[in-house]
């Protein structure tokens, strides 16, 4: 008996449900017989010998002959059981690349959002310093300009680089040389920030912030706003960019 249960549990564990296991075997051990002797012998009932009976037939591992007395099942050999598992490991090893194009596809999948005005600046700021972990890097490509003709502007920034500071996250800011003197001369007292700076005619119309799979591009015009990628390739063409010229930048 414990070598039947044994029987039993390596079969459901190849896919079979408990009663397909138990009619197999069965009729392994008594040949050819009848539905009612399966249903009176295994103590099966009946809507589940012949729904299991059907499911065994569609995979291959039971047979049946028409007799007078009506159908007679029998179970095919046991090796039937290896070259269906060979099938299926066929069948997975087939569908591996296709799931894994699949997870590429997702882990890859561009998002994007444009966030207007000078509340939209200020809620991409906000969501650059909350969606960056602890002691990331963030890099950036500072404005040539500075936006800092409204005050209430750089009182914002100054509280998000503290907020920053508080998540130990280290900028790398690269920045004009005319800064040096001025947005530079703020930016050194930043305990986890790192600048350097252009030649002379360097222009950037456009501060790029950088951080893992996400790139914000923030342009001070009229109406400001902000436009976010979040995708791996494009963040890290940049990273590399921004790392081509911060070699050739001085501190």
């Amino acid at each position: 008996m414990l070598v039947m249960e044994a029987n039993e549990a390596v079969l459901e564990e190849l896919g079979l449900s408990k009663n397909e296991a138990k009619i197999y075997l069965f009729l392994l051990k008594k040949g050819s017989t009848t539905t009612g002797a399966i249903i009176k012998e295994t103590s099966i009932a009946n809507s589940r010998v012949y729904e299991s009976l059907n499911t065994l037939v569609s995979k291959g591992l039971v047979s049946y002959t028409i007799e007078k007395d009506g159908k007679h099942f029998q179970a095919a050999e046991p090796k039937k059981l290896a070259e269906i598992e060979e099938e299926r490991k066929n069948k997975i090893a087939k569908l591996v690349p296709e799931l894994t194009q699949l997870q590429k596809l997702a882990t890859t999948e561009t998002k994007s959002a444009i966030y207007e005005g000078f509340e939209g600046f200020k809620t991409a700021f906000k969501k650059i310093i909350d969606d960056c972990p602890e002691n990331e890097t963030i890099y950036i490509l500072g404005f040539s300009e500075p936006p800092y003709a409204d005050n209430s502007l750089k009182v914002f920034l100054s509280n998000m680089n503290l907020k920053s500071a508080e998540k130990k996250q280290k900028l790398k800011i690269l920045l004009e040389a005319a800064e040096k003197s001025g947005q530079g001369k703020d930016r050194k007292r930043e305990k986890y920030t790192e600048t350097r700076y252009m030649p002379k005619g360097y222009i950037s119309p456009a501060a790029i912030d950088i951080f893992q799979d996400y790139l914000y591009m923030f342009v001070w015009e009229e109406k400001p706003f902000v436009f976010m990628i979040k995708n791996k390739k494009i963040a890290e063409s940049f990273k590399h960019y921004f790392e081509f010229l911060w070699a050739m930048a001085k501190p």
